[in-house]
């Protein structure tokens, strides 16, 4: 009976990180914790360690902390990275429950359950902030973005595009019967697209697209589903842009802020486009070759990024080295525009951690991409593919590198990327022993 019990309270606890931020990161924090004292506890396989893919992770974490020992000025930010690694150890503990647990918990229905109704609550919660104007809570709408459990911090598109992966390997972990419960998947991918275009983030809804594109090319079983809920959140946005149903009006963000953010006038000087930054103040210039990229804000975040890169091109300004130059000139930068973070992963990875970090960053992307296409062709077939392609396309979603994104050195950013990273290593291992 005790190990019943153990074996449901640390399968649940690791598979339920990224659902447990719904309540709280500090909830989140407690969930890794246990997670990675399970691992200690019980790991007696020193193979562990000697995986090369775990190897390349910890070399990651201990450059990112002889990175922050040296340039990082500020001790709050140097603290945060100096833990790197339990990231890393996250990922590996992630990687042994997953291994430990296996063979005992296939059959254990309860927790897709108990996932889905977490799921579900998130959504039926955004659905009433919508149509009412307040959620089950009492949150409400702010800058017509529907934020629903989350209130003031506007990630609930973030947060279930980001969950979506992790919800598909569920699905064929579980190997769940998806013609049998066809109508619920139907119902359930539906109103989970609509709940990411209605939370009004741009970046989120650009992810749920490519998400989208790569389901539809890699899940057969889930093709027409997912095809036909797509069509049906195409279908709902053009009907609430002409038709107002609820108490906000997610196309005037998506679709007409965006338009007008992205635009600006050719001024050329001395072979540059000078683009005037008046929203922050009158006398600043921000200088760019053609355009706004997203936005005139993003633009002089990248610019900033790109200058810090400049001076420090091989090891970067240290992690959180962005916020740290901002900090010390008050948030007011001659050179681009000041924020906590420069708003991409690839201009962070850039300007904080130079171009060393920049080779950890594209090694990893290019070889989730490249195992895709030979474990695509060679095992297409195989049953347990589809595992394996959920856990690739939530690492390439997170680490995207040509969209807007939040801080690379967040907390709940990491937890998700390392995470996600513990999964691909649980199914990449299946293909090597076969």
């Amino acid at each position: 009976m005790r190990a019943i019990i153990n074996i449901d309270i640390f399968w649940y606890l690791c598979i339920l990180i990224p659902f447990s931020f719904i309540i709280g990161i500090a909830v989140t924090e407690i969930f890794v914790f246990i997670t990675i004292f399970f691992f200690i506890y019980k790991n007696r396989d020193i193979n562990y360690f000697k995986d090369k893919k775990f190897i390349f992770l910890i070399v990651f974490s201990i450059y990112i902390f002889l990175n922050a020992l040296v340039q990082t000025p500020y001790q709050d930010l140097k603290y945060q990275s100096f833990f790197h690694f339990r990231f890393s150890i996250l990922a590996i503990s992630i990687l042994f429950i997953l291994n430990f647990f296996k063979d005992k918990i296939r059959s254990k229905k309860y927790l897709p359950v108990l996932v889905f109704i977490f799921t579900f609550f998130v959504i039926i919660d955004a659905f009433l902030q919508y149509f009412t104007g307040q959620n089950i809570l009492g949150y409400e709408i702010i800058g017509n973005r529907i934020s629903g459990i989350f209130g003031k911090e506007q990630i609930l598109g973030s947060f279930l595009v980001r969950v979506l992966p992790l919800l598909l390997w569920i699905i064929f972990f579980y190997k769940l019967d998806i013609k049998k419960n066809k109508n619920f998947f139907y119902i359930f991918f539906i109103l989970y697209f609509i709940t990411i275009y209605l939370s009004g983030g741009r970046t989120s809804f650009i992810l749920l697209l490519i998400s989208i594109f790569f389901y539809i090319i890699f899940f057969k079983s889930l093709r027409k589903i997912i095809s036909i809920s797509s069509v049906i959140l195409i279908l709902f946005i053009f009907f609430t842009s002409f038709v107002k149903i609820g108490k906000s009006d997610p196309s005037t963000i998506l679709i007409i802020k965006t338009f007008n953010q992205i635009q600006t006038k050719f001024n050329f000087e001395k072979g540059e486009i000078i683009l005037k930054n008046d929203d922050i103040s009158k006398n600043k210039n921000i200088s760019l070759k053609n355009f706004y990229i997203f936005s005139k804000a993003h633009t002089g975040h990248y610019v900033l990024a790109y200058h810090l890169f400049k001076s420090s091109p091989i090891f970067g300004h240290g992690p959180e080295g962005f916020r740290s130059y901002c900090r010390g000139v008050n948030y007011d930068s001659d050179i681009g525009m000041c924020s906590t973070h420069p708003h991409n992963t690839l201009m962070q990875i850039l300007a904080e951690t130079g171009f060393v970090g920049f080779i950890f960053y594209i090694f990893g992307l290019f070889f989730v991409f490249f195992k895709i296409i030979q474990y695509r062709k060679k095992f297409n077939n195989h049953p347990k593919i589809f595992c394996f392609l959920s856990c690739s396309v939530a690492i390439i979603i997170n680490l995207f590198p040509f969209l807007p994104n939040g801080n690379f050195f967040n907390n709940w950013m990491l937890i998700i990327n390392y995470y996600y990273i513990g999964l691909y290593l649980f199914e990449y291992n299946k293909f090597n022993k076969i």
